[in-house]
């Protein structure tokens, strides 16, 4: 098997994960647990923990790419069923959960050399709030079939690091183009640690409503993690 070259190495969700969690804390002063989403006993444990400990309670969905267009966008894929439930539990999406709680991360470092370049994942990182997501169509083909993968294409803009976090970033979900404006991790910081300690998933559900809480918890990726904020 041949090796893939240094220059088009890519990084997997999980390298994307582990290094914006790690830097998450340290910018949040070391004041964060993080719990996984995949198995429901740890998940009760976790949720009860952080409901008990916790100040706010946010949970991120990590996604990954290469992909950099000659626009300078770099383009991810969301699956339309996933993000469609999602936006649904959110008040704006006719649930009940608040905005500022549950939110998509699209790095903007998706190879080893990007990585070597730039190490802070955490503010090369976009970050959209699923409540500001409108109802999205069936993502379609050029032709105007639906695509046989499910997947919204999102192009996020700027696309490559370094992000200037004092300038306004954008994703775009196709087919039918709907912009929805991001935030970079700098100011995500700010969000969880200052705005929002308070706010996220606490807010409407405690550790006596694992079962809504486990319900929102299946339509997520595997790489999808929980932060709960203490002080």
């Amino acid at each position: 098997m041949t090796a893939m070259p240094w220059d088009k190495a890519k990084l997997s969700e999980k390298t994307l994960e582990l290094n914006f969690a790690s830097q998450l804390n340290h910018a949040c002063g070391g004041n964060l647990l993080w719990f996984g989403l995949t198995q429901k006993q740890e998940a009760k444990q976790g949720f009860d923990i952080a409901t008990r400990i916790g100040k706010g309670l946010f949970i991120v969905q990590m996604k990954a790419s290469a992909h950099v267009l000659q626009s300078g966008e770099r383009q991810f894929k969301a699956p339309h069923e996933q993000l469609e439930n999602l936006r649904k539990l959110t008040v704006q999406g006719g649930g009940t959960i608040q905005k500022g709680s549950i939110y998509y991360a699209f790095p903007v470092i998706g190879t080893l050399p990007e990585l070597s370049d730039y190490h802070s994942v955490l503010t090369n990182t976009w970050l959209c709030d699923v409540a500001d997501i409108p109802a999205l169509g069936v993502p379609t083909t050029s032709n105007g079939t639906p695509r046989k993968d499910g997947n919204h294409y999102v192009r996020v803009s700027p696309g490559s690091a370094p992000l200037d976090s004092s300038k306004p970033g954008t994703a775009t979900f196709h087919s039918d183009p709907v912009h929805v404006e991001v935030v970079n991790g700098e100011k995500f910081v700010h969000v969880i640690s200052r705005e929002g300690a308070a706010r996220g998933l606490l807010e409407n559900m405690t550790h006596n409503q694992f079962r809504r809480f486990w319900k929102l918890c299946q339509h997520f990726h595997r790489k999808a993690f929980a932060v709960a904020f203490v002080e």
